[in-house]
């Protein structure tokens, strides 16, 4: 599928689209104003994310909270359209308040030196690391595999398959040589941005295959019904463990706004 803007002023099309205009040609030296863009579907968003507490969106990690689409969120089985802003400007607020509390108590603000200096030599391993694999083609790989293996229709066969060529990117990852050039760090970037998708490929391919059943966005073909057993979270840890969580009750707070209300669904999707 082709998307075709040369019909519009040139100036306007680097004035109103920079960013894309820049993306096509650092990524495929093409010129948007004169050539038409090949495009394709893409994932959009996940349902899921960092496990948060449901009031303060603390994490596990003391003094770290985790607000917007990278929290697990408010969506539940399917993703709600238009919610983005609303969840960081409601969230947000609570976030940076309890943050705030977080630092008030604390009588010093400490700095661990050994993580410090921890994260300073894996920056420095990266930088004199050299191999045969670069960061940019080890994303591409990833983003191919999980959509092939994880996409919109899944089956075991597919996650498993997709689980198999994962560990061979990690593998990969061993031989992998990061060049800064004059234009600056964009490759070291890159390269921490891999080993986040990494994990969370690994995620999404391991509770998928846990999910027997279709709920939502998680079609699975071996699985067409939905199992009222597995109405819950799954979370997963970087151990590998996936363990199921029940879906707590709303706070008070909120059942009391629907408490007694009957919400019309007609002409709604609903799941």
């Amino acid at each position: 599928m082709l998307l075709d803007v040369s019909h519009l002023d040139r100036d306007m099309v680097l004035r109103r689209l920079p960013r894309m205009y820049r993306q096509f040609i650092d990524l495929a030296m093409l010129d948007i104003t004169s050539t038409p863009m090949e495009v394709a579907p893409t994932a959009h968003y996940s349902m899921g994310g960092v496990w948060v507490d449901a009031e303060t969106h603390a994490t596990d990690v003391e003094g770290l909270y985790a607000v917007g689409e990278c929290a697990t969120g408010v969506h539940g089985a399917n993703r709600l359209g238009g919610n983005s802003l609303t969840e960081c400007v409601v969230f947000g607020r609570i976030v940076g308040a309890e943050a705030a509390r977080w630092s008030a108590k604390l009588d010093v603000q400490v700095r661990d030196r050994a993580a410090i200096a921890a994260a300073r030599e894996e920056v420095d391993e990266l930088l004199t690391r050299r191999g045969e694999e670069f960061p940019r083609p080890l994303q591409r790989a990833v983003r191919d595999l999980m959509s092939e293996c994880c996409g919109v229709v899944r089956s075991e066969k597919g996650l498993r398959a997709g689980l198999t060529r994962l560990e061979e990117v990690a593998v990969r990852t061993s031989d992998m040589e990061v060049r800064p050039d004059i234009a600056g760090y964009d490759d070291l970037a890159h390269a921490f941005d891999l080993k986040g998708s990494l994990l969370a490929a690994q995620a999404t391919l391991e509770c998928a295959l846990e999910r027997r059943e279709t709920r939502g966005a998680h079609n699975r073909v071996d699985f067409p019904d939905q199992d009222p057993g597995l109405q819950m979270n799954l979370v997963w840890s970087c151990d590998g463990t996936v363990t199921r969580e029940p879906i707590p009750q709303p706070s008070s707070a909120v059942a009391a706004l629907v408490d007694g209300q009957e919400l019309e669904t007609t002409g709604r999707l609903l799941e």
